[in-house]
Parts: C-alpha cells; structure tokens; sequence
C-alpha cells in the first residue's frame, strides 16, 4: 500500500472521528440530564434503565471498540476518568485521542513534508491526552488528601457531639469544598441507593487512589469488625496524616533541585528539537535521508530515525533514573 493512500485513509477516519465526537458532545447535555433523573429512581428501576439504554444508545463503533479493544480495557479508561474527574465516556476519550493523532499525523506530514515527521506528531498527539488525564488524577488528588486531614477533624467534632458516622460525613460534605464535598456525596448517594458503607467506602477509594485515604478506609472496616472508639481511631489516624503531609513537603523542599534539574535536562532535548523541526526543517533533513536501516510495514526507515529513537530512549532511561532518586516514599 502506497504512503499517500495510507495518507488518504488517516485523513478521512480522522475527519470521520472528528464529526463523530461533536455529535456526541452536542448530545451530551440530554444524556446529562437523562442519567440525573435516572439518579432518583428505584433500584430496580435503575438497573432495567441503565441496561436498556447502554444497549440502545450503543452504536455500531462503540460495539466495535469493545470488541477490538476490549471491556477490561475501556473500564480500566472510564476509571481513569472518573480519578480525574472529567465528565466524558471511554469511547469518546480513546476517539478523541485517534483524533489528535491524526490530526497531528497531516500537520507534520504536510507542515514538515516529512512521512516520518507525521508520525512523530501523531504520537505525540495520541499521548498528549493521557499526560492531561495523570495531571488532573496527581492534582485532584493532592488536593483531596489536603483536605483529609482537616475532614477527620470535623468528623471527629461531629462524632464527639452525637452524630453517626454517615451524619458526619455528609456534615463534611456540606461544610468543606470540592473535591471532598463531591465524592462524599456520591458515596452518600451510593448508600442511598442500597449500597453498604462498606461497598461505597471501596468505590470511594478506588476513584481517588491515595495511600492517606486507603488507611482511613482501613481503619474504619477494622473497627467496624473488632470494636473500638471510632473517634480516637478518627483522631490518631488524622494525626498520622497530618504528620505524613509534613514529611512530605519536607521532602519536596530538599528533592526541589533535582526535580528541577531532571525536567529541564529531560525536555531540553525535545523543546530544542522540535524547535528546529518547525523553524527549520531542513537542519534535520539528512536524518530522514538515506542510509537506509530497513523497511518497517512497507515504510523505509533512515538510519538517523534509528538515532533519533535511540536518543529518545536513552532520555526515558535517564528520567525515569532521576525520577526514582527524588520519588522517595513517606
């Protein structure tokens, strides 16, 4: 297959994919409002509802990406999503990722002229979304486990003055913002809806995925089996996070440097390159001319793309070095 029908083919599914997904956000407030009122149905209702309608809203594309790619893995992208806290499906997302790589794919092909060029931008494109969901997972949950500390508090408060332990967290819910107000409402509407503290606790933990908040989730199910006072366990356990909040930043003041020095020497290499890629794109011309290394899918490789990955590599094996002496575990 010739480069410029594989050209015409990136150009027309991206361009399909890019019609798809405004469809689909211009009828995501009707779904919206849809799955809000299906909020406050019964149980029963609630499941016949949910299972009508994923099979009739399902389309022929999104049958066909659980098919190729699997249910585990389209799960695996809706938990990443809920983590980050960005209202959108797993189909949409993985499409709206082939479309910034395709997208990327025609501004390097036909703004650079290079085949291998493209290809660059269209990985690059692909990833870009991935990096943006891990920023908003580190973000919001940093942000949730700087306001633990200060919720056990209240609950403690709240559990001293005669309320239980669901009063109690919807009083935290109340009081404090987001992102702790959110999810503590939607484990309370979980409980509402017949889910056990026990299930919702978990469900809670699994979307926010924080140490700090696994050890409140502990000591609460250990107390539930073996007895205690769940308001000095609330106490100490507020107290230990605390602590860990402090050696932490303790930690990121002393490792400031080596952060710093490791993001710098790490992009340097990739801000410079595509630097001269975009302003010049003639100073890297005989990296993508002959000597040719081999042919890969019918596309010749030069041997200067081999050094060009080669280095790439080599810069990931130094990152991730660095990344593993300043990450130190509290």
């Amino acid at each position: 297959m010739s480069p410029l029908v594989i050209i015409g083919i990136c150009v027309i599914v991206t361009v399909s994919l890019f019609g798809y997904g405004l469809a689909m956000q211009f009828g995501r407030r009707r779904a919206i409002l849809a799955e809000r009122l299906e909020t406050y149905a019964t149980i029963e209702e609630e499941a016949a509802i949910d299972t009508e309608a994923e099979v009739r809203q399902q389309s022929s594309l999104q049958r066909f990406l659980n098919v190729i790619l699997g249910r585990a893995y389209l799960q695996k992208l809706e938990d990443d999503l809920a983590q980050a806290d960005i209202p959108m499906r797993a189909s949409e997302y993985f499409l709206g990722r082939l479309v910034l790589g395709g997208l990327g794919f025609i501004i390097g092909f036909y703004g650079m002229g290079y085949l291998h060029s493209g290809l660059l931008f269209a990985v690059v494109g692909y990833l870009i979304p991935g990096m943006m969901v891990r920023i908003h997972q580190n973000r919001r949950r940093t942000k949730f486990v700087a306001q633990l500390a200060d919720a056990l508090m209240l609950l403690t408060n709240s559990l001293r003055s005669g309320y239980g332990f669901l009063k109690g967290l919807e009083l935290i819910a109340k009081e404090m913002s987001d992102p702790i107000a959110k999810e503590l409402n939607r484990m309370l509407r979980e409980v509402s809806l017949g889910a056990t503290v026990e299930q919702a606790l978990l469900s809670l933990g699994k979307r926010i995925n924080s140490p700090d908040l696994d050890i409140v989730i502990s000591a609460f199910l250990i107390q539930k089996d073996v007895g205690g006072n769940l308001t000095e366990i609330m106490e100490k356990v507020a107290e230990t996070i605390r602590e860990r909040l402090r050696i932490q930043g303790d930690i990121r003041v002393l490792t400031a440097q080596g952060r710093l020095s490791g993001l710098i020497v790490g992009l340097l290499p990739l801000v410079l390159f595509l630097f001269f890629l975009v302003r010049t794109p003639d100073y890297f011309k005989p990296m993508f001319d002959p000597p040719i290394m081999g042919v890969v899918a019918g596309i010749p490789v030069p041997f200067g793309v081999v050094l060009l990955l080669g280095a790439f590599g080599l810069q990931l094996m130094g990152g991730y070095v660095i990344y593993r002496i300043i990450n130190i575990k509290v």
